[in-house]
């Protein structure tokens, strides 16, 4: 005599709650999640109150970036990476040197950051920022 065996029926797993679930996950990571804050060009800008002054020529270092992104040391043509030596070696002849950094309106902002990045990176303290009509 065979003997048949009860087949038992496997019980199902609910899928209703999955979709809970995974809205539940995709809320936590996103509440949880750091998102990176870009940071921008450490500059104190002057108030609505700051008063202009009169500085004497030896005591200014004019940076000039034409349009074509050349890049000029008291009208001679230099070259961006050499540039913050020069600050540094001109800085430490003369601490109350102001860099004026002038840009030709049609230059790259790349231009600009670059040159503010070599005279950030020379370690000067006194920096003017101004846009050039010529």
């Amino acid at each position: 005599m065979a003997i048949k065996k009860k087949t038992q029926q496997l019980g199902e797993i609910s899928q209703a709650s999955l979709s809970d679930i995974a809205f539940l996950l995709l809320v936590f990571f996103i509440a949880t999640t750091i998102f990176p804050t870009e940071q921008g060009i450490p500059l104190i800008l002057p108030g609505a109150t700051a008063t202009t002054k009169q500085i004497n020529r030896k005591n200014v270092m004019v940076i000039t970036v034409d349009a074509a992104g050349q890049v000029f040391v008291d009208d001679q043509a230099f070259p961006l990476k050499g540039l913050k030596d020069e600050v540094k070696r001109r800085t430490g002849e003369n601490p109350n040197l102001v860099v004026s950094i002038e840009t030709s309106p049609d230059a790259k902002y790349e231009a600009m950051v670059d040159v503010l990045d070599e005279v950030k990176l020379a370690n000067a303290e006194r920096i003017s920022i101004k846009m050039f009509r010529g």
